[in-house]
């Protein structure tokens, strides 16, 4: 069986990407991967293939597109000349290009079409985006959602492709992990040492809900002195100001550290090693990679209570819940991870047990391929 698997943004996604295409491997299956810029080999065992500019920085729309469409007609080429049986696509980035070239290549070649959903709509949604996913699962004949409060959002918005869904998790993410001593990860990023530190890391959009990890902080600063936030990533689609307010009005440069950019992979590690708890504060979410990282890390975590969370952080187990958008909830949380200080080394090595044993990449893709390829 030939499947080409389709990455428009493995720069940052390949974490999902290049395991699944190794794990299909390992089940038997010839896999062809077609993705953008990326270069580095990241442990990737399959033939690769760089086509999209989607997430380059320094190229305007209009080339983009023109570069998404010229992607698209070597993508039908490569079906043709390598006689592909399966397309398995992960994103949708201009949805209706992505339906006119999917339905024809579905037509012209007859190819069996997969579609793992990440977002099952865009957080940046435009107003063609609704209309245009309903024909492209519509297209599908299978659709992997990753998390079991996907399937009912999914059944929710589109009960006409609801059929073909299969609850298929993202994997672990132990291969990508390199411990460094907690102590020199604090000296390379200037966190003060004897802190308590929890961490925000990763794209800082509008849902994300940094304001309220901010003015949970605002409460919280006086009672636990030694309480340390970092706050990590680049912002997506989003205005960091309302949140540079709240810490300039409030002087929590004391008790905080803001790194507001891309942080490039070899820097990853010293954020997560310098810390002891992650915070997930999410407002809303289909499913996210970072709690696998944050455990992969053997880190306890703090999240909201969104499935695509609570399918793995069991309070007082493998981290603590609270409830999305609630300042006070957060704080309440925050302070059951300070008072079981003693415990964050074993409820971050819970986490790390449950997501190596539930989460194993060669179990999920022999899962697809006698769900989804092989049906």
């Amino acid at each position: 069986m030939k499947v080409l698997l389709v990455d428009q943004i493995a720069k940052v996604n390949y974490k999902y990407t290049f395991p699944l295409a190794n794990g299909l491997k390992k089940a038997g299956v010839d896999v062809l991967l077609a993705i953008d810029q990326k270069e580095e080999k990241e442990n990737c065992l399959c033939e690769r293939i760089n086509l999209f500019t989607t997430d380059e920085k320094k190229i305007g729309k209009l080339a983009k597109m023109c570069n998404y469409i010229a992607s698209y007609k070597k993508i039908e080429q490569l079906i043709h000349n390598r006689s592909i049986d399966v397309l398995h696509t992960e994103w949708y980035t201009f949805s209706p290009i992505d339906y006119l070239f999917l339905r024809k290549i579905k037509k012209k070649y007859g190819v069996k079409y997969v579609a793992t959903v990440h977002d099952i709509l865009p957080f940046n949604e435009k107003f063609y985006d609704k209309c245009f996913h309903k024909k492209l699962y519509g297209l599908a004949d299978s659709i992997i959602l990753q998390a079991p409060g996907n399937m009912k959002r999914f059944a929710e918005l589109f009960p006409e492709s609801n059929d073909k869904t299969h609850m298929i998790p993202h994997g672990h993410m132990l291969d990508y992990i390199e411990q460094v001593d907690q102590k020199e990860s604090r000296e390379k990023l200037g966190i003060p040492s004897g802190k308590l530190v929890f961490l925000f890391f990763g794209q800082i959009k509008k849902v994300k809900g940094v304001d309220i990890l901010l003015k949970a902080l605002l409460k919280l600063k006086e009672r636990y002195p030694d309480m340390y936030v970092v706050i990590a990533g680049s912002v997506w689609k989003a205005d960091f100001s309302e949140c540079q307010e709240i810490i300039d009005n409030n002087e929590l440069n004391d008790c905080l550290k803001t790194d507001i950019r891309y942080i490039p992979d070899e820097e990853v590690k010293y954020f997560y090693s310098a810390s002891d708890v992650c915070v997930l504060p999410y407002t809303d979410v289909y499913q996210s990679g970072v709690i696998q990282l944050a455990y992969g890390y053997k880190k306890a975590v703090i999240s909201s209570d969104l499935p695509a969370f609570t399918q793995f952080v069991k309070e007082g187990e493998t981290g603590y819940i609270s409830e999305a958008g609630n300042v006070d909830s957060l704080v309440a949380a925050v302070e059951r991870a300070i008072k079981d200080r003693k415990r964050l080394v074993d409820v971050g090595q819970s986490g790390y047990d449950l997501v190596k044993q539930t989460l194993n990449w060669d179990n999920l893709a022999k899962k697809i391929v006698s769900e989804c390829y092989m049906v």
